[in-house]
């Protein structure tokens, strides 16, 4: 099938968003074009433009909106006019203040999708994009890469017992799980006595691109992993635009809107590293939109905001990427509970870490037995080899095609 995916690299430190671009370069069935439109230039939008009048497939990769539409702006009016079939990956399925589910939902009516790919179980998708009706919502979550994402060193060489890097999670969503798993960890590192590597030292904060995030795995014995998403999650985005209300009127600092015809004005004019420059000089009386809620304490947050506000009425949480490349790494998951979208089941293909980590002293036993760890790791990888794996997703697409 003649497709042309069009996507938006701007960071390496999304490995998935190299994994689906592979994906379907090497399919057998999709004869791909991929597109980097990131700061596209008047001649690439144009040529990006006549060709979606040409192809029998269209895909917009998560990163034309996960973060932002500004990337997809440019080719709305083509797509609404296209010949062929339209399928959206959709990131980001939560309420950020930066860009919220509203602007995402409208613009995938505008464009008219024929398909909408959603990381979130099926009838979560079909819940949360009820209003695309002349869409087709099928449930694709993220999978595993195995060109990527391998086991390189045996378990009793790795030194690291639990590692992990992760973004901390803005008090926005309503869900504090992946920020207090690994603060649970990295608290107690003297008492558990285990050889931790977090990401929340000075000297190993870095992010990692995909090869190595791959390696750092593959360096660990256990990884800590939680659920993307939230449960109050919402169409309209009314929490988090009233959230991030209060914390601007509350702030001391002056807080920079994320886009507006003088920021970006200003990006334009204003080289990098003089912006930089500017920004750490004004660090106390300065802060960005995106980054208000970095020294809020969440529990107030969800007093005020969550508490007494319904949840979604559907399951909103979803299985994230990091959970299929730890697989490949044959690194043991530790986990809260949860759904992961039916694929993963506690004991048999991760260890169930229990809220109130009461159960602690059992995973430190089990990280002693290299026979069960490595049961469970060969499980998970056997499990996900056959029947998760990007390839499995695509051929999935193409069945509803």
């Amino acid at each position: 099938m003649k497709t042309l995916l069009l996507h938006s690299t701007y960071t390496e430190q999304m490995s998935y968003f190299d994994d689906w671009i592979d994906a379907f370069k090497s399919h057998s069935d999709f004869s791909t074009l991929c597109i980097n439109v990131f700061n596209a230039s008047k001649d690439l939008i144009s040529d990006v433009k006549s060709k979606i009048e040409n192809y029998e497939l269209i895909v917009l990769h998560h990163s034309m909106n996960g973060d932002t539409l500004k990337y997809l702006n440019p080719f709305v009016k083509a797509l609404k006019n296209r010949r062929g079939k339209l399928v959206s990956f959709v990131g980001n399925e939560v309420n950020l203040p930066t860009i919220g589910m509203a602007p995402k939902i409208k613009n995938l009516q505008e464009i008219e999708a024929d398909f909408i790919a959603t990381q979130l179980l099926e009838e979560a998708g079909q819940w949360l994009y009820e209003d695309c009706n002349k869409a087709k919502v099928i449930s694709l979550p993220h999978a595993l890469n195995p060109e990527a994402f391998f086991s390189k060193h045996a378990f009793k060489d790795r030194k690291i017992d639990i590692g992990t890097r992760s973004a901390r999670y803005g008090v926005y969503v309503g869900d504090n799980d992946r920020n207090s798993i690994i603060q649970y960890f990295y608290h107690n590192a003297h008492s558990l006595n285990l050889n931790l590597d977090l990401g929340l030292d000075s000297n190993s904060q870095k992010r990692f691109n995909r090869q190595e995030w791959s390696d750092f795995l593959s360096s660990c014995k256990a990884t800590l992993s939680t659920e993307a998403g939230s449960f109050y999650l919402e169409k309209d985005d009314i929490i988090v635009n009233k959230i991030q209300d209060f914390l601007k009127k509350r702030s001391v600092k002056i807080v920079l809107p994320h886009e507006t015809f003088a920021r970006k004005a200003y990006r334009k004019i204003v080289p990098s590293f003089v912006r930089k420059i500017i920004v750490f000089l004004l660090k106390d009386r300065l802060v960005e939109i995106d980054n208000i809620d970095q020294e809020c304490d969440f529990d107030e947050l969800y007093e005020k905001f969550f508490r007494l506000a319904a949840k979604s009425p559907v399951y909103t949480k979803a299985i994230s990427s990091r959970h299929f490349d730890a697989i490949g790494t044959k690194t043991l998951h530790v986990m809260y509970p949860g759904r992961y979208n039916d694929i993963l089941i506690p004991g048999e293909h991760y260890f169930e870490l229990k809220l109130d980590h009461s159960n602690v002293e059992d995973l430190k036993e089990l990280l002693l037995d290299l026979r069960i760890v490595k049961n469970i790791t060969e499980a998970a990888y056997n499990h996900v080899i056959t029947h998760h794996t990007h390839k499995n997703r695509l051929d999935a697409l193409l069945k509803v095609l």
